[in-house]
């Protein structure tokens, strides 16, 4: 729940008086640079992230309500299954793109 906004400076800033911070990042888009709206907080310890999640769980945070919660391991995702997309027996390729514009 991180406002769009928030740059990875005040992220740290926010989260600075729980304890000492290895590195506080706000998650960002690669195509675009824009905050995808989360981001992740390290700790020197367990203690001082616990302090960070009781203080700032459900707080106002440059205008939105943030949730603080551990992070979890990311799932393996096996990669997508790739067809041929070569020509077909009409002659024309197979266009796998969905998505629309509006």
């Amino acid at each position: 729940g991180l406002s769009r906004e928030t740059t990875d400076e005040q992220f740290q800033e926010a989260f600075y008086p729980f304890g000492r911070i290895v590195e506080a990042k706000v998650v960002r888009d690669r195509a675009t640079g824009r905050s995808k709206g989360f981001g992740f907080v390290t700790y020197t310890s367990i203690e001082e992230a616990e302090k960070a999640r009781e203080e700032m769980n459900a707080k106002f945070l440059h205008g939105w309500v943030i949730f603080v919660d551990p992070a979890k391991p990311r799932e393996y995702r096996p990669p997508p299954h790739r067809l041929e997309s070569g020509p077909s027996e009409t002659g024309f390729r197979t266009n796998k793109t969905v998505g629309w514009c509006g």
